[in-house]
C-alpha cells in the first residue's frame, strides 16, 4: 500500500493542481488574446490605410501586406509575452500561414460569395481565426519541452 501511496504522490507532487493548471492556461490564453489583439489591431490598421491611401486596391493585396505587417507584432508577443519562451519559429511561420490561407479562404467566400467587400469583408475574415491559431500555437509551434 505505501509503494502505490508513493507513486500518487510522486504524480501529484509533478504535476500542479488541476485549478493552478487552469489558471495557468486562462493567464496563457489572455496573454495570447492581448497579443493576438495587437497584432489584429496593426493588420486591421494597415490595411485600411492601404485601401485609403488606394481606394481600388484590391482587398487581397491589402490582406497579405497588412498580415506581414502583423505576423512580426505576433511572433515577438507570443515569444516574449505569450508562452515566454522561443518555441519554434518555423512552427509558428506554419501555423501563421494557415491561419493566413483560413483568413482569405474566408474572405473570398465573403467577397465573391457573399458580396460583403472592402474593410468589413478583411475585418470579418480576421477576426474569425483565432482560435484555432491559439490551439495550433499552444498544442505545437511553442510546446513546452519537458526534459
Amino acid at each position: 500500500m505505501s509503494a502505490e501511496h508513493d507513486a500518487k504522490s510522486e504524480v501529484t507532487d509533478s504535476t500542479p493542481p488541476v485549478s493552478q493548471r487552469a489558471k495557468q492556461e486562462a493567464g496563457t490564453a489572455t496573454r495570447f488574446g492581448l497579443v493576438g489583439l495587437a497584432a489584429t489591431g496593426v493588420h486591421l490598421a494597415v490595411a485600411a490605410a492601404m485601401l485609403a491611401l488606394w481606394p481600388g486596391l484590391n482587398e487581397f493585396i491589402a490582406n497579405i501586406v497588412a498580415f506581414c505587417v502583423a505576423f512580426q507584432v505576433s511572433l515577438v508577443g507570443h515569444q516574449r509575452l505569450t508562452f515566454k519562451r522561443k518555441g519554434s519559429a518555423w512552427r509558428f511561420a506554419l501555423v501563421a500561414a494557415v491561419g493566413f490561407a483560413l483568413n482569405n479562404g474566408l474572405l473570398a467566400i465573403l467577397v465573391r460569395g457573399l458580396d460583403i467587400s472592402g474593410f468589413m469583408a478583411i475585418a470579418i475574415a480576421t477576426l474569425s481565426v483565432p482560435i484555432v491559431t491559439y490551439l495550433a500555437s499552444r498544442l505545437w509551434a511553442f510546446k513546452e519541452e519537458h526534459a
